[in-house]
C-alpha cells in the first residue's frame, strides 16, 4: 500500500505518463488518415495501399502505445512502492 504522502507524486507521474502516451497516439490518429489519399492509387491484394497502411498502422501504433504505457506504469509503480506482488 502506498503511503499517504507519496500519493500526490505518484498520481502526478501517472498523469504525466498518460499524457505522454495519449498525445502521440492521438496525433497519429488524426494525421495518418490525412495522407492516405495519394497512396490509394496503388493496390495490394485488391485493396488500396493507403487504406491498408492507415488501418493497420493505427492498430500497430495502438498496440505499441499500450505496451509502452504498461511498461512505464510498472516502473512508476515500483519507484513509488505501489507495485503488486505477484
Amino acid at each position: 500500500m502506498i503511503e499517504r504522502k507519496e500519493r500526490k507524486p505518484y498520481w502526478r507521474h501517472t498523469k504525466l505518463q498518460m499524457a505522454a502516451s495519449l498525445i502521440p497516439f492521438l496525433t497519429v490518429l488524426i494525421i495518418l488518415p490525412l495522407y492516405h489519399e495519394p497512396l490509394n492509387v496503388e493496390r495490394f491484394i485488391g485493396f488500396p495501399i493507403g487504406f491498408l497502411l492507415v488501418s493497420h498502422g493505427i492498430f500497430v501504433i495502438a498496440l505499441a502505445t499500450v505496451a509502452s504505457f504498461v511498461n512505464r506504469q510498472d516502473a512508476i509503480d515500483h519507484w513509488h512502492g505501489a507495485h503488486e506482488d505477484t
